[in-house]
């Protein structure tokens, strides 16, 4: 087939030569093919016959009316599901192997006839005037903290006009995540604040009234966050992510710059999230150096920040129950029982929970995410357990009480082999056993207990196992008397007391 290419290089080399059959044996033609351009001075692709006759029979004859007919009333629907329907309706018409002939028949009615379609039109971005937030899942990077998987997220703010952003670690779509990251991304990247800040309709920042289940409305706490840093609170409609586009696109850049990151590293794992968010933070950097003169250009028309940011951190006044328990961010935490009875100031944290008495910090423990969950650490009650052993059938936490697998096979073995009280004592015996040494300690020595048939467990046998006795080292010494120091000590005595006698 002859390319228009082909056509344009014989007209140049005819224009040289004058001679039909030279410039034809040079652009690879039949003389005759190069007559036929040279006199018609056409290109192929204009002459080109657009053919409008079949030259097979049409096997979609039969259904295609009735396939208009749907697709008219309902043009949304799917071309595979509606062939299988037309498939059941008749069998005898259609085939599986037309498959692909109706879906491309039924493209080609979309573009001829189909309904109009959602337009998206482009913004100009104003400098100063907005930035966008967004979350970003981190999961599919499989990174580890000491080798820990960390599922977590981060907390993404984009600038709309120069694309500046900042990312910050966080464990879930919470409102004490945007404080952190609002703080990272005012007090660290801009030094100001936009006017407007842009977020979808995040559980975070928007919740739905009681009636209305389609409007939602901002929570009152995001709100005054917002109005302290002199920021306006603005979100997308449902389900209309494009109108977030400008953070939507620089996630997926900020996703490749990580990618490229940890494979230069040559490691995903890291010794703690500190280290890990400074990794983040050297990534946004470097490429927010990049965005330095459209920056200029904004940071005249941002509004300045209050010189103290709000903590990262909620308030609540708690009293410590008779259960040696709390009730914060609708979950319940053990804590050690010598708090019981105290009123305690709790420092909610997006990642942790301090608890204060005054100003002194009396505890600390992770904080964990969802709703009515129990996180129990059997080393608070475990004293007091021991004591009332009968409490443990019925605890309304018992599950929390077996750390690992092999506690709660061992107390399994243990209830059967005795009776429930012995069992009882018994297994809490093995969990202070725990709690006074290496959890890991007992725990490998239950595994090897319970591995082994002709080995009887118990608490003798598994502190037998896992715990190793101190044993001292006295080097041996030989004493050899040196009796010249009484010698000496006697003449010293007679000097004092001739001295004392001249005195």
């Amino acid at each position: 087939m002859v390319t228009d290419g082909q056509v344009i290089a014989l007209w140049k080399e005819f224009r040289k030569s004058k001679v039909i059959k030279i410039a034809a044996l040079k652009n690879g033609m039949n003389r005759k093919t190069a007559a036929k351009y040279l006199q018609n001075y056409n290109l192929p692709s204009e002459t080109v016959i657009i053919r409008n006759w079949r030259t097979r029979p049409d096997n979609l004859k039969g259904v295609w009316p009735k396939a208009e007919e749907f697709l008219a009333i309902t043009p949304d629907i799917e071309a595979k599901a509606l062939f299988e329907h037309l498939q059941e309706v008749h069998p005898l018409l259609l085939n599986q192997v037309q498959l692909r002939t109706f879906q491309r028949r039924v493209k080609q009615w979309r573009i001829q006839n189909g309904t109009n379609q959602e337009v998206f039109f482009d913004q100009k971005t104003i400098p100063a005037r907005m930035a966008q937030l967004d979350w970003v899942d981190m999961n599919k990077f499989k990174i580890t903290i000491n080798g820990m998987l960390f599922k977590h997220k981060l907390c993404h703010f984009t600038l709309n006009h120069s694309n500046v952003e900042s990312a910050t670690i966080c464990s879930s779509e919470s409102m004490l995540a945007i404080k952190k990251g609002l703080r990272d991304f005012l007090y660290r990247v801009l030094g100001k604040a936009p006017q407007i800040l842009q977020v979808d309709n995040s559980s975070a920042a928007t919740h739905r009234p009681c009636k209305d289940k389609k409007k939602r409305v901002f929570n009152s706490e995001y709100v005054q966050v917002l109005e302290y840093y002199g920021i306006e609170a603005q979100k997308t409609n449902i389900s209309k992510p494009n109108e977030n586009g400008v953070v939507e696109s620089q996630n997926g850049h900020l996703k490749n710059k990580v990618k490229q990151a940890l494979t230069i590293r040559g490691s995903k794992n890291f010794a703690n999230t500190q280290q890990y968010q400074k990794f983040i933070n050297d990534i946004i950097d470097k490429a927010n150096g990049k965005r330095k003169a459209k920056l200029e250009e904004e940071l005249p028309l941002l509004r300045d920040i209050p010189a103290k940011p709000l903590p990262e951190y909620q308030e609540e006044y708690i009293t410590i129950r008779n259960r040696s328990t709390v009730f914060i961010k609708r979950i319940t935490y053990s804590v050690p029982s010598r708090l019981i009875g105290s009123k305690i100031k709790a420092r909610i944290y997006e990642d942790r929970i301090d608890l204060y008495s005054g100003i002194n910090l009396v505890f600390s423990m992770p904080r964990i995410f969802g709703s009515q969950g129990v996180v129990i650490d059997y080393r608070h009650i475990i004293h007091s357990l021991i004591r009332k052993p009968a409490a443990f059938e019925n605890y309304k936490y018992r599950e929390e009480l077996f750390p690992t697998i092999n506690f709660k096979k061992a107390w399994d073995y243990l209830n059967k082999s005795q009776t429930l009280r012995q069992a009882t004592v018994e297994y809490l015996r093995i969990l202070k056993l725990a709690a006074e040494n290496s959890e890991r300690d007992i725990d490998v020595a239950l595994e090897l207990l319970l591995a082994d048939s002709e080995s009887a467990l118990s608490s003798i046998s598994v502190a037998d196992l896992a715990i190793t006795p101190l044993k001292i080292q006295v080097e041996s010494m030989t004493l050899e008397p040196d009796l010249g120091i009484y010698d000496q000590l006697f003449l010293n005595r007679g000097e004092t007391n001739n001295e004392e006698h001249y005195q």
